[in-house]
């Protein structure tokens, strides 16, 4: 069997047993057994990855098809031939110099672990400087670098941490209003996948004017780098993203997450298809120890009203036990009005827009003695607005900010004392990502204060939570309590 390894994928040629590839490469997604498809058996459930006509297969998955075919056939001989451009000469990260930093020990272990294996995911807590251990590989590599984030405020954040590191003039820009690449690029992945793959007008069936000028230019610009970092990678196997991974032809390729085989909907494979498998890990547990991030208290509240219909939709249940559960929050608005008077600075995250307006009507109204400070802030607002709302709470100017899913990934505020998990959910992602917002070191800042609650009301909100709190449970390093809804209303 001969492989012929290409950055971004690889050819098998020779005699060789497809049925072996295909199992190293395939996956079943969560909830493929309610497929129609599946039910009249038209349909084994299985995502394939290896494209049996061309056979071909992503190169991330090289490693793990190579174990599963020494396992089967341990004598077959299998020739690779590696057609990937990696340089033997690079500058150790111990003596890489950036610009206001001087790096941590695991983030130069973590830069050279990137360096050392070419390709593979940063599995590393949240606040332990993900992005500077990747400034601290490009520089050394010094070669065309793309490096993909999404969200506005976290492109432009990121920008501005790429020109701050290394000078601004070789940092290039893109995003959907600016085309500004350079040796260096921030871009945004949303921002290139609509590019490389446009929508049609839905009532005209027409492609926007210059479609291909710009599909063109996004294919000619990720055939021009040679590393390509992906944050927040564990959203791989989002289309968008994965389109714009499968066509990047960087020999280096790395994702950075904290949580990247927590997905929970089993589309892991896709993540190493892109970029390899984990090449180093750092937990919240050695952060904490360390003394880079704070010791967590999560405070688990329990709530127990109102008593929801077994027989109702999510949504519905959503609904009526998080967003408009007025038992809950008060003691959302409570939590809140006493750690406000501790002046501490308190961050409520929320997932739906509605429940953010619900509780910035609340904070003002929910006792007639109690009047909370506060700004709310969401993705449709503008820029400026959000912008400046985070800058007065980074400022301390406002001690209280309720902030919808915008801040689930990547914004920098190192002062949050105070983090209340309004939104509940089941993604032990996000769980975790939101309460990394917290953990950077602060002045008078001892400890990060978490609130999340148990539902009780309904079975799927009761099973969210325990998902949550066996997540914070495997952290193995935070400090969890237990709290009575009622004992915190009556305060």
């Amino acid at each position: 069997m001969r492989l012929e390894v290409y950055p971004n994928f690889t050819r098998v040629s020779g005699t060789f047993d497809r049925g072996t590839i295909d199992i190293a490469t395939r996956f079943k997604k969560a909830g493929y057994h309610h497929s129609n498809a599946f039910k009249k058996h038209a349909w084994d459930g299985y995502t394939r990855l290896f494209m049996a006509g061309k056979s071909l297969f992503p190169t991330g998955l090289l490693s793990r098809v190579l174990r599963q075919y020494k396992k089967a056939y341990p004598d077959v001989a299998i020739n690779i031939d590696d057609r990937r451009i990696f340089t033997d000469s690079y500058t150790p990260a111990s003596e890489i110099e950036l610009e206001g930093i001087t790096l941590y020990a695991h983030q130069i272990a973590a830069a050279n672990a990137m360096l050392e294996k070419r390709y593979g995911v940063l599995w590393a807590a949240t606040n332990s400087g993900k992005t500077e251990a990747a400034i601290a590989v490009i520089k050394s590599l010094d070669q065309p670098t793309v490096f993909l984030t999404k969200g506005k405020d976290l492109l432009r954040q990121t920008y501005e941490r790429f020109c701050e590191r290394l000078g601004p003039d070789e940092i290039g820009f893109i995003s959907s209003s600016k085309w500004e690449p350079s040796k260096f690029t921030v871009a945004s992945a949303d921002t290139l996948a609509r590019r490389l793959t446009p929508s049609r007008n839905k009532k005209t069936g027409e492609y926007p004017n210059g479609w291909q000028e710009k599909k063109q230019q996004v294919a000619e610009f990720l055939g021009s780098v040679n590393v390509m970092f992906i944050d927040e990678c564990h959203q791989a196997a989002a289309k968008g993203l994965w389109n714009v991974g499968r066509v990047c032809n960087a020999s280096y390729r790395f994702g950075l997450s904290g949580t990247p085989f927590k997905r929970g909907d089993k589309q892991d494979l896709k993540l190493i298809a892109l970029t390899g498998e984990v090449v180093y890990k750092v937990s919240n547990k050695e952060m904490i120890e360390e003394g880079v991030s704070v010791p967590v208290d999560v405070n688990v509240v329990d709530v127990d009203e109102p008593e929801l219909p077994h027989r109702l939709d999510y949504n519905v249940v959503y609904d009526s036990g998080i967003v408009d559960n007025d038992f809950r929050n008060r003691i959302i608005c409570t939590l809140a009005n006493r750690h406000y008077a501790e002046k501490k600075q308190v961050l409520i995250l929320v997932k739906r827009i509605a429940h953010g307006h619900k509780l910035d009507h609340m904070l003002s109204t929910f006792s007639p003695t109690a009047y909370v400070p506060h700004k709310f802030i969401w993705g449709d607002q503008e820029v400026e607005a959000r912008t400046e709302a985070i800058q007065e709470f980074k400022d301390g100017l406002c001690r209280v900010l309720v902030s919808s899913v915008i801040l689930d990934v990547g914004i920098d505020i190192p002062n949050i004392d105070v983090l209340i998990l309004a939104g509940g959910g089941k993604s032990y992602i996000k769980a975790l990502q939101r309460i990394g917002r917290g953990l950077r070191l602060g002045p008078d800042k001892d400890k990060l204060i978490v609130y999340d609650f148990a539902d009780l009301t309904h079975k799927y909100l009761a099973d969210h939570s325990l998902g949550r709190l066996s997540a914070y449970a495997k952290e193995d390093c935070f400090t969890i309590n237990n709290l009575s809804g009622m004992a915190i209303e009556d305060l």
